[in-house]
């Protein structure tokens, strides 16, 4: 039993005619009734009543004819479903995202997506960039917006932007007017990082280990803006990416010697295959550079 063998069922059962029904499917008459004939024959019943002068279904035609419509209703719907995946006018993938990059580089990336693929969805998954990668690698998530390690090894990545580390400082600190800051002049301040598992806390973490200095961590969070917040109000210090912080009333950006920076992309799974969605997303990045400042 095959679709075909369905459809030709299901038209000469609606039409009531083999003649009308090889017209309107543009194949012989006996091509038709050798095929119900062979399903007939793979039933083990007559589908068709063929000794009145009008074709009509038999009790088991009946049900058969129910049942093969809904196969071919659902074919059809499934076809379509498909076709619209294989165009990009549906489908939906997973991408883990740390706050960071979720306050000022993924909404760019975002809206620019979604005004080319505005059917496609995406699932977003906040968590620290180490998280993350953790997740791509136990295929949880299908690509991850990251700041990129050293190794990388086992995965393909996209480098969209480096950004310079700076120091951030409530702006009526005695250390905001400095030119370049080091990490030296921080050994007793209080500082504010984002939770263990974040990249870029284990950056600063290590510089003030090179620097012989134990960070004074008055607070930690996995939340930007409340790091932006806390500095503007003078709770302590911290340090971001320079475009993700703009100089204000409230908070002073000064940069780093010696100079810091983060590269931060795209990481994904070589071997994994993912939906046409996610592909349509890492394409799109990949052709857009321009996308996000840096």
């Amino acid at each position: 039993m095959d679709l075909r063998e369905l459809e030709y069922f299901v038209t000469v059962s609606e039409l009531r005619n083999f003649t009308a029904a090889a017209k309107r499917l543009h194949i012989s008459q006996p091509a038709i009734s050798k095929s119900i004939h062979k399903l007939e024959d793979e039933l083990g019943f007559q589908l068709l009543d063929r000794t009145q002068k009008k074709l009509v279904l038999t009790e088991e035609g009946r049900v058969f004819f129910d049942l093969a419509q809904d196969i071919l209703a659902r074919t059809l719907a499934a076809q379509h479903t498909m076709a619209e995946y294989k165009n990009l006018t549906r489908g939906t993938f997973l991408i883990a995202v740390p706050p960071l990059l979720g306050a000022y580089i993924f909404p760019f990336l975002f809206a620019a997506f979604k005004k080319t693929y505005p059917s496609l969805e995406m699932c977003v998954i906040e968590d620290g960039s180490s998280t993350a990668l953790d997740l791509v690698q136990r295929e949880e998530v299908h690509v991850g917006l990251v700041i990129l390690p050293k190794d990388l090894s086992g995965l393909h990545s996209h480098l969209i932007t480096s950004q310079e580390i700076v120091a951030c400082l409530p702006y009526d600190h005695p250390l905001s007017t400095q030119p370049f800051l080091t990490f030296d002049q921080f050994k007793d301040e209080p500082i504010i990082l984002y939770n263990e598992g974040f990249v870029l806390r284990k950056i600063i973490m290590d510089e003030y280990k090179k620097h012989g200095a134990t960070p004074n961590v008055m607070l930690a969070t996995n939340q930007f803006q409340t790091i932006k917040a806390l500095v503007a109000e003078g709770a302590g210090i911290s340090f971001l990416p320079a475009n993700s912080i703009k100089q204000s009333n409230h908070v002073i950006k000064v940069p780093l010697s010696p100079h810091l920076s983060l590269e931060m992309g795209l990481i994904w799974k070589p071997d994994k295959i993912l939906p046409l969605a996610c592909k349509a997303f890492i394409d799109f990045v990949n052709e857009h550079p321009d996308l996000i400042n840096s």
